[in-house]
């Protein structure tokens, strides 16, 4: 097993052990949400820069969906289709089970990120990546290679993610520090080994399965998707939390960058 695989099969048990914890704290309340006809969870300033992209009629991979609520979201925002990728096999369950309740033209697939079938290569508009994907992937070039196998010849990954300056602040449950006090690196070759769970819904204290999170710089970030072949066009910073794990952070109001989006066009085909 190669040493990509080995992080990404711990990181699909933490996430299979996790997922029904945060079904039991909150399938319930995204079920009453969508039966609202045209519901959507996204808000500004996601929103504005999603509408920019002109969804109607659009095909849609979301990589990393977890229980699929963006991504119905966009489908009821107007995009034609979508099709969304995750590891956890209980998050797609759950994602598949809302589709088909609301009759949303929605398909879930289990699947390593990594290791989508070449049967879906080319076939999408725009490959979307949502808060809390970048982190638990050991390799960016891999990921982005993949995006821009997706995409069609003038497709768009957008991506709305957590800013990597956060990650060297403390996360709101260490309230023995300063929510403005640097306590971790910026540049870190090496993953984080969790094993304290992962039940941000419900917060459910567990001795989890262990689990690899990863930081990544901007340059990091920036440069994987140039070296791939696409070519940047919009990048936004913002001081919202959007990770629910600095919200003391952003209420300190410092000034800092918590939240990104990006978007950026493909300008290459793969040989």
């Amino acid at each position: 097993m190669d040493k990509i695989k080995i992080y990404t099969t711990a990181n699909r048990l933490a996430w299979n052990e996790a997922m029904p914890l945060h079904q039991k704290a909150n399938k319930s309340k995204w079920d009453d949400l969508f039966s609202v006809p045209g519901y959507s969870v996204i808000r500004e300033p996601e929103l504005s820069h999603i509408r920019s992209l002109n969804l109607k009629g659009k095909k849609i991979a979301h990589l990393c969906c977890n229980n699929g609520v963006e991504l119905m979201s966009l489908i009821n925002m107007g995009a034609r289709k979508g099709i969304g990728f995750d590891i956890s096999d209980v998050a797609i369950a759950e994602a598949n089970q809302r589709a088909k309740k609301f009759d949303s033209n929605c398909q879930f697939v289990q699947s390593d990120v990594y290791e989508i079938p070449k049967a879906f290569n080319g076939a999408f508009d725009i490959v979307y990546l949502s808060i809390g994907c970048l982190g638990w992937l050991p390799d960016l070039k891999p990921l982005f290679k993949k995006a821009l196998a997706l995409l069609n010849v003038s497709g768009v990954i957008f991506i709305h993610e957590s800013h990597p300056f956060a990650e060297m602040l403390p996360a709101d449950d260490r309230k023995d520090v300063n929510p403005l006090q640097i306590i971790e690196p910026y540049f870190k070759a090496e993953p984080y080994i969790e094993s304290d769970g992962i039940d941000y819904i419900g917060n459910t204290s567990y001795k989890s399965e262990p689990m690899y999170w990863f930081v990544w710089t901007l340059s990091d970030i920036f440069n994987s998707l140039i070296k791939i072949g696409f070519r940047l066009e919009h990048f936004s910073e913002y001081p919202e939390d959007i990770s629910t794990q600095h919200k003391r952070t952003e209420e300190a109001q410092a000034g800092i960058p918590l939240s990104y989006i990006l978007i950026a066009r493909k300008q290459v085909a793969l040989e």
